[in-house]
């Protein structure tokens, strides 16, 4: 903290404090209806907040925090107090509509299987920072022109685009309070018709979790045995990260560009468990694990844009290559209480090696009478190769050690139209998708697969009632497909007693959704309320059972349909001249299939989800120029699974935001400040009872320091 604070005062130093700053400029390449007006005139200065001066009038004008689209809600995030150093996560979770575990799950009205894009392509956010964010977009029921992956719908990061003549950028760098520290640096450069960006970034990253399980389990022989385990993970990890973006304006309506984006990390974990029993035996033990890990993603871009004579007519041709590999061992070491029981070591290997590629385009016109056509296509292939090893290594076990190696590639051939047109006070978006898809795997010399023609429809309605008012319908179909890892059937251990495997049968997921949503704006004060319905079938849930041998065996089924109804009510605004808030209450019944007694039956229940933030600002016209605090709070209600049930969670955090200078700006986060964000599971399986909670690193603190140079 001195040394950040030392750096500082040398930062402010050398660059003395001149009058306040316009807000953070960030206009996007393609601007977005509400920003059309003003940017047409500020094009060439780009200030991002559109001021201009006359004699002694200046009028400023800021872009609306969040834009209501017929197919999606849009959020400015340039404005929060740590857009500038937060991670994707923390941005994330301050989200409508967004759920954010303390696991670092991402739930869209409360449910799993959400499919995040960054500027509309797959691509990995590990190496993305708070900075390079322009805003976000959320599509709880998305339109025929996104592919039909994640069942919950699609967030899409638009990153900063900057076309202002010269160099800008910013620089960041701090810790935090575990010992973690992140610099980076973010240059751009304009330079008549070529942009050209990049980003270059170090940081270390320790992590520490603590468990606590307790377990009855037959003991094979008619009877029960009580265990319970305490254990603890350390994790430290290492990365560096890096990436180069170049764009040529050919003329005012055509631009090419290509870019690369690279993420590497090295780690090490260690855990450790103790195992306690009356039983004694092969149920009391102690249990050392140490191994590496080795994470490394990358992004190729390239790609044409044109826009047309006609306003907002647009053509987008691109193509994106991500390669990523995770790779994590382990050497575990078990030594029982009985010295008359042998120590057991093994070793596991886990390496996953991936390439997706996609090729894509899309076409949109506006025509007469305020209709729009879009239509497109996209190729996609996922390639994945996955290798596990658990070797033995006190003594060989044929039961159980495997070296394994399982392929697959999908292939999918899409296309897309939709229709924007107005019909008497309504205006109308229909929208098909259709798909065809054939997946190939290949474990162990047996070869399988399957393929097929899908199709997946939209629709999308809305009505404006004056200008305070709006009403949108909608209907989408979804789905999820299994990965690989979720096929394979071999058994893949993580210890002596406990093992997972695949589920070859395993079908996909489909979902249809409903929403209607209302919305109401006045001056600052704005309130959405939206009633959805999830109707979901083939849902995928786990399932447990102990074996003869004593293994506690994990698999994946489809157990039958699900449905999630509810409503989400978001509201904004401000109490005072400094003092504004967002909420987000989101309230719904899911009913699934669980299992009781060994029957499965449907299970109603009501639970929750939401966030707030509530913020005050020293200068609320130009907060550049004056601190800002934030409290932020997150939370979800109890769910249940097929056999077993989560408790919620809840979290807040503090943030405050100072600016030393108009370029330089502090930033202190205080995360999960009430200790709050534990999470504890039971499970009910055949053969055994499991108790499970689960504690993460707790309160922590960071400091980081912000810098932007270039024009202002």
């Amino acid at each position: 903290m001195m040394a950040a604070a030392a750096l500082a005062a040398a930062l402010a130093a050398a660059d003395p404090d001149p009058p306040p700053a316009p807000a953070d400029p960030a206009p996007d390449e393609k601007p977005s209806p509400e920003d059309k007006g003003s940017e047409d005139k500020a094009a060439s200065e780009d200030k991002g907040a559109d001021d201009k001066t006359v004699s002694d009038v200046v009028v400023v004008g800021e872009r609306p925090a969040v834009v209501k689209e017929i197919d999606r809600q849009v959020y400015d995030v340039r404005k929060d107090p740590d857009a500038q150093t937060a991670s994707v996560g923390d941005i994330l979770g301050k989200i409508p509509s967004v759920t954010v575990t303390p696991t670092g799950g991402v739930l869209l009205l409360g449910q799993p299987g959400v499919t995040i894009l960054v500027d509309g392509k797959p691509g990995s956010t590990r190496a993305l920072r708070g900075a390079d964010i322009e805003r976000i977009e959320v599509m709880t029921n998305p339109s025929a022109q996104y592919g039909p992956r994640g069942t919950a719908g699609i967030i899409n990061i638009v990153t900063r685009k900057d076309r202002r003549q010269g160099q800008t950028g910013s620089a960041t760098a701090g810790g935090d309070s575990l010992g973690g520290y992140r610099v980076s640096l973010g240059p751009n450069w304009v330079m008549g018709r070529w942009i050209v960006g990049g980003n270059i970034g170090l940081g270390a990253q320790p992590f520490e979790s603590s468990s606590e399980v307790r377990r009855r389990q037959s003991d094979g022989l008619g009877g029960a045995v009580e265990i319970r385990e305490t254990g603890r993970s350390d994790y430290e990890s290492d990365d560096v990260q890096g990436g180069l973006k170049v764009t040529f304006r050919r003329n005012d309506h055509q631009s090419f560009y290509a870019g690369v984006q690279a993420f590497q990390s090295r780690g090490t974990s260690e855990q450790r468990s103790l195992s306690v029993s009356d039983a004694g035996g092969l149920f009391a033990y102690s249990e050392r694990s140490r191994g590496p890990s080795r994470y490394s993603a990358a992004n190729l871009n390239a790609g044409y844009d044109w826009t047309g004579k006609v306003e907002r007519e647009t053509f987008g041709l691109a193509f994106s290559a991500n390669p990523y590999r995770n790779l994590y061992g382990s050497t575990t070491v078990e030594t029982y209480d009985d010295p008359g029981l042998a120590e057991l070591r093994y070793r596991r290997l886990n390496d996953d090696d991936s390439l997706d590629l996609e090729v894509k385009a899309d076409y949109k016109r506006p025509l007469s009478g305020d209709r729009i056509l879009s239509l497109g296509g996209a190729w996609t292939r996922n390639d994945q190769t996955r290798r596990e090893l658990f070797e033995s290594l006190s003594a060989p076990d044929p039961l159980r050690d495997r070296d394994r190696t399982v392929q697959g590639v999908r292939d999918v051939w899409a296309g897309y139209v939709t229709w924007q047109f107005p019909f008497w006070t309504w205006t109308f978006m229909p929208g098909l998708r259709v798909e065809s898809e054939r997946f190939e795997v290949e474990s162990g010399g047996a070869f399988g697969g399957s393929d097929g023609v899908y199709w997946y429809p939209s629709l999308h309605v809305s009505r404006d009632f004056g200008e305070d008012l709006k009403l949108g319908l909608s209907y989408s179909r979804r789905i999820d497909q299994p990965d690989l890892g979720l096929l394979d059937p071999a058994i893949r251990y993580y210890d002596a007693t406990s093992a997972t495997r695949g589920n070859p049968a395993l079908e996909a997921v489909t979902t249809d959704a409903y929403e209607a949503r209302l919305d109401y704006t006045r001056g600052a004060f704005s309130a959405g309320l939206t009633l959805y319905d999830r109707e979901s079938s083939g849902t995928v849930s786990s399932y447990s059972v102990l074996t003869p041998d004593g293994v506690r065996l994990s698999t994946v089924i489809n157990a039958g349909e699900s449905a999630n109804r509810g409503a989400e009510l978001a509201l904004r605004g401000k109490v005072a001249t400094h003092w504004s808030y967002a909420v987000t209450t989101n309230l719904f019944w899911r009913e699934q299939q669980v299992l009781v007694g060994g029957s499965p039956r449907t299970d109603s229940r009501f639970t929750y989800s939401g966030n707030a933030q509530f913020s005050w600002k020293a200068n609320p016209t130009r907060p550049d120029s004056g601190d800002q605090v934030q409290l932020g709070l997150r939370y979800l209600g109890p769910s249940t699974s097929y056999q077993g049930r989560s408790d919620g969670f809840f979290r807040a955090d503090l943030t405050w935001k100072h600016p030393f200078t108009r370029k330089l700006t502090g930033s202190l986060i205080l995360s999960d400040i009430l200790d709050s964000s534990d999470s504890h599971s039971t499970i009910h399986a055949d053969g055994y009872d499991q108790d499970s909670a689960y504690r993460g690193s707790g309160p922590t603190a960071r400091f980081y320091l912000s810098y932007r140079f270039g024009a202002p």
